[in-house]
């Protein structure tokens, strides 16, 4: 008789209608772990403990019965092995259409708004909201409808049927689509900006690569502006930031994914055939130690390529995207 959870790291497993939970029957709320421990929201009867989750209810904590259950064939049967990641041509295509086949709320354009863009820029730019009313599985099939195969192609992954068998969909928490684009405009990704940012602000469309999914990486975006007054490449954090820099600089900004995932920024610079870059990363590189240190290896790296190197500097404002909306100078300086 096991008297604790002596694997206390291992998380729970859920159940699903075709994987049941082994102590109610249920295919919902309920879950397990791999060497025997079943967390039942139903049955208090037989269990050895009682938790109280963080909603308040309680889960009732079981042990297997030796033999009673085949739990690593149970597990293996639910992995879908993952694809490989479609090339950047393929990936722009069933972006752009799938971009095509939702809308932008009227809440995700007046943030959109706020952040200095115009109604034009929005369009141009091809932000789109996580669709809210129709479901991810439907628009998968229109997708594939159209002739495309989603195997490959990050954020699309596949769910097991209530009757066996599995369907392509997405998750679809809240938020909006930010289009990640290489240096020849192509969309290479598409990052999420949430509404609800417990589990953070921005989300990559990625991942589930044991449900047939795939990972993006971290690539960086390119922005460019409809007119470039500035020749130096500027390199900031965030594909959305960059979007907006772009247009008040007047240049094209490379938006890596955060401070600390530069180095897809460089082969970015590289490409543009850039002779001097100004790095604007956000004002906590004076606070954050961890900021501090990519700001100086990113500093060091694009001068091992022979590029001119400074660095923008201005007050109040945390981005550099917010200081120039609000019309804050931002000095350059040579480092």
């Amino acid at each position: 008789m096991h008297a604790e959870h002596r694997y206390p790291d291992e998380d729970f497993i859920p159940v699903k209608p075709w994987r049941p939970c082994p102590i109610c029957g249920k295919g919902d709320w309920c879950g397990f772990t791999s060497f025997g421990l079943v967390s039942c929201m139903r049955i208090e009867e037989g269990s050895f403990k009682t938790v109280i989750q963080k909603n308040g209810k309680p889960a009732y904590q079981h042990w297997l019965e030796p033999g009673r259950i085949n739990l690593p064939a149970l597990i293996e049967s639910d992995s879908i092995p993952a694809a490989q990641t479609a090339p950047v041509e393929v990936r722009d295509r069933v972006y752009r259409d799938f971009l095509r086949l939702l809308y932008l709320h009227p809440r995700h354009m007046e943030d959109l708004h706020r952040r200095g863009l115009t109604e034009e820029e929005i369009r141009k730019n091809g932000y789109r909201s996580v669709p809210e009313t129709e479901a991810p599985w439907s628009i998968c099939r229109r997708l594939i409808q159209m002739g495309y195969d989603l195997a490959g192609i990050p954020g699309f992954y596949k769910a097991r049927g209530p009757r066996g068998g599995t369907y392509w969909t997405f998750d679809r928490q809240p938020g909006y689509f930010i289009p990640v684009r290489d240096e020849k405009g192509r969309i290479q990704a598409l990052q999420r900006r949430m509404d609800f940012t417990r589990g953070g602000k921005y989300r990559l469309f990625s991942g589930h690569q044991s449900r047939g999914g795939c990972s993006c990486g971290t690539p960086a975006h390119v922005a460019r502006p409809e007119e470039v007054k500035d020749r130096r490449v500027w390199i900031t954090e965030g594909p959305l930031k960059a979007d907006v820099a772009s247009k008040h600089l007047g240049a094209v900004v490379v938006g890596a994914l955060s401070a600390c995932t530069w180095r897809p920024a460089i082969p970015a610079v590289l490409a543009l055939e850039a002779k001097e870059v100004v790095i604007a990363l956000d004002r906590d590189v004076e606070t954050n130690p961890e900021v501090a240190r990519a700001y100086l290896t990113l500093k060091v790296e694009l001068k091992k390529h022979g590029l001119a190197v400074s660095r923008a500097v201005w007050e109040e404002k945390k981005g550099i995207d917010d200081a120039l909306a609000a019309g804050i100078e931002v000095r350059v300086v040579r480092v």
